[in-house]
């Protein structure tokens, strides 16, 4: 699912053009050991996991599986909105 992720939804235009106004860093735990210390350090179980992370490198939440380009934007849309109202901080 993580290889179906980079092919389908980081290459969509309208994601690059959403991901600008936020920092991402994709991480691999089989072919990284920044991947597998980051992996311990945040619990991840299953892969793909999304974490979302505030300034201080703190999770403020997840979005675990695959999920289209579309579906993407819009649940991280409502944690970045839920940051913006004061529920979360980023």
């Amino acid at each position: 699912m993580c290889r179906k992720m980079t092919r389908e939804v980081y290459t969509d235009k309208e994601f690059i053009k959403f991901s600008r106004s936020q920092v991402f860093m994709r991480v691999f735990k089989d072919t990284e050991a920044e991947g597998e210390r980051l992996a311990r350090r945040f619990r991840v179980q299953g892969y793909p996991t999304l974490l979302v992370l505030n300034s201080r490198g703190e999770e403020v939440d997840r979005i675990l599986g695959a999920r289209s380009a579309k579906d993407l934007i819009r649940e991280l849309k409502l944690i970045f909105e839920g940051a913006e109202d004061g529920r979360i901080s980023i």
